[in-house]
């Protein structure tokens, strides 16, 4: 089985009208972004690898991590050899990719913009329509391919934290931090979810599907600005529903299954430790961004308690966020063998 890379679909979506900041480029690029968890052997044990794919306007493919906003890349390329390990498929989310005119610090400049959007494919005799549901620098617009233009939405929220496509409908959480959750459907109906009962103020929140399941995950993160990180907890929320109501019912164990929380809200994964084999369960794992090397932590569900991801069984050297392991195992390799490992950067679009 091989990796298949990024896909660009749909190049003639118009940029988001009626605000002067789109007039100079008309139109935005949706892509679709596969994730993949690669499985191989090392000296020490069995190592795992989370990237995903996406395509740079050269037609090359471009390797993304769950530890940076710019990729994996060096000055020469890197090759990614899917041969000697074994790819776990982990889904798939969306981006779309535009232009606006910025202004800052008495600075007009073209600046490029990359965000998460939630893809909705309708219901139609060819199975072609489709609606988007993204937030734009505040504001939360939806575009259905039939009307060829973009909407804001209407209602209690201001912006948003994080969004996910989940049984047809989209889930979106505000920044309120206290467990806000509105549903939006295609017909562009706005309903909202209980929000959690006693909930205090978290640092974060996010969407995560696990197979059938829905999850609302809320990090707290004390400190003056969340940076205390080995003293950060979880509470975990499942979404129950019962005919048209909704709620969120409190959940204190994950049983086989790890949440892995990545760089921002593109990396949001749940998936059954069962298929992999020695790996650590019923916890989740998040980044400390602040740190350089050694960024996984693990807050374990039972014991309550959040640890380096070095220092628990199962995680050795978890998802190669050690790069070097990578290369001297043969999983990542470049073209010129003269690039130091360590001199990996972005490549400009």
């Amino acid at each position: 089985m091989g990796i298949e890379g990024g896909c660009k679909s749909t190049p003639n979506i118009p940029a988001f009208n009626h605000d002067p900041r789109f007039e100079v480029d008309t139109q935005c690029i949706l892509e679709k972004i596969p994730v993949f968890l690669l499985r191989f052997q090392t000296p020490f044990g069995i190592d795992y690898m989370l990237v995903g794919t996406s395509e740079r306007k050269s037609g090359k493919q471009k390797l993304l991590s769950p530890f940076t906003d710019y990729g994996l890349a060096s000055k020469s390329g890197i090759i990614l050899n899917t041969l000697s390990c074994q790819i776990i498929p982990l889904g798939h989310y969306y981006k779309i990719r535009f232009y606006a005119i910025t202004t800052r610090r008495s600075r007009t400049r073209r600046q490029s913009y990359a965000i998460r959007v939630a893809f909705l494919p309708l219901d139609s005799k060819d199975y072609r329509e489709f609606a988007i549901v993204a937030g734009v620098f505040g504001d939360l617009m939806m575009y259905r391919s039939c009307d060829k233009v973009w909407i804001k939405m209407e209602g209690r929220f201001k912006s948003y934290r994080d969004m996910v496509l989940f049984k047809g409908e989209v889930y979106v959480v505000d920044m309120s931090g206290r467990g806000h959750v509105f549903v939006i459907d295609p017909s562009k109906l706005v309903t909202e979810i209980l929000s959690v009962t006693q909930s205090h103020e978290s640092f974060d929140e996010r969407l995560v599907i696990s197979g059938e399941e829905l999850l609302l995950v809320q990090r707290f993160t004390p400190g003056a600005y969340g940076h205390e990180y080995m003293h950060t907890w979880f509470k975990l929320f499942r979404l129950e529903e019962e005919g048209q109501n909704k709620r969120w019912v409190p959940i204190d164990d994950l049983e086989d299954r790890v949440v892995f929380l990545g760089y921002e809200h593109d990396w949001n994964l749940c998936y059954s430790a069962n298929e992999l084999p020695g790996m650590i369960r019923n916890c989740v794992m998040f980044i400390e961004p602040s740190g350089v090397f050694d960024r996984i932590r693990v807050f374990d569900l039972r014991t309550q308690r959040t640890r380096k991801a070095s220092e628990c069984s199962g995680c050795i050297d978890m998802y190669s966020q050690n790069v070097e392991s990578s290369f001297l195992c043969g999983i990542l390799a470049t073209p010129n063998p003269t690039i130091s490992i360590y001199d990996l950067s972005s490549e400009s679009e």
